[in-house]
């Protein structure tokens, strides 16, 4: 035991601070960790060929669970949440019950141009896929070949 004793009261464990967004102004801590929770939403986006869950604003979604994270992973609190994935059109990248982290404050379809993000069709709910802009043409392309890109209709 003296030496179990000796030997951990040599480790030396991080200054860890929990931070809960919207919990105040911010402050500055040298030298420690800084953790921030995220909400664990009870949505699931899916891949393409499945059915997500139908929620126009992921912030009105209930809450399943908080996952704490990093304080630089969420660079935009108020709009950063996490969600559950369906199916296997992503997969090689993305799999069956993965957890995404989704912030819904980029929706500048020129700035997403390549990039993965969950998009909301009226027929099949939430969907996770890689965005694509051609000209005036917008597709979700599946990572997985099996399945066929998606054509979205623009909104005006």
């Amino acid at each position: 035991m003296p030496q179990l004793r000796r030997r951990l009261s040599q480790v030396k464990l991080p200054n860890i601070e929990v931070v809960r967004a919207g919990s105040g102004a911010k402050t500055l801590a040298a030298e420690k960790l800084r953790l921030i929770a995220i909400p664990l939403l009870k949505v699931v986006a899916a891949s393409l060929g499945e059915k997500g869950d139908n929620v126009p604003l992921l912030h009105s979604a209930p809450v399943e669970n908080m996952i704490a994270a990093p304080r630089d992973w969420r660079p935009n609190p108020a709009t950063t949440s996490c969600l559950r994935v369906k199916g296997d059109s992503m997969n090689s990248l993305i799999g069956d019950g993965y957890i995404l982290v989704v912030d819904s404050s980029q929706n500048n379809t020129a700035a997403l141009d390549r990039q993965i993000v969950i998009a909301l069709d009226r027929d099949i709910g939430l969907t996770v896929s890689r965005f694509r802009r051609y000209d005036h043409t917008e597709v979700l392309h599946p990572e997985n070949p099996k399945y066929e890109s998606v054509t979205l209709e623009c909104q005006k």
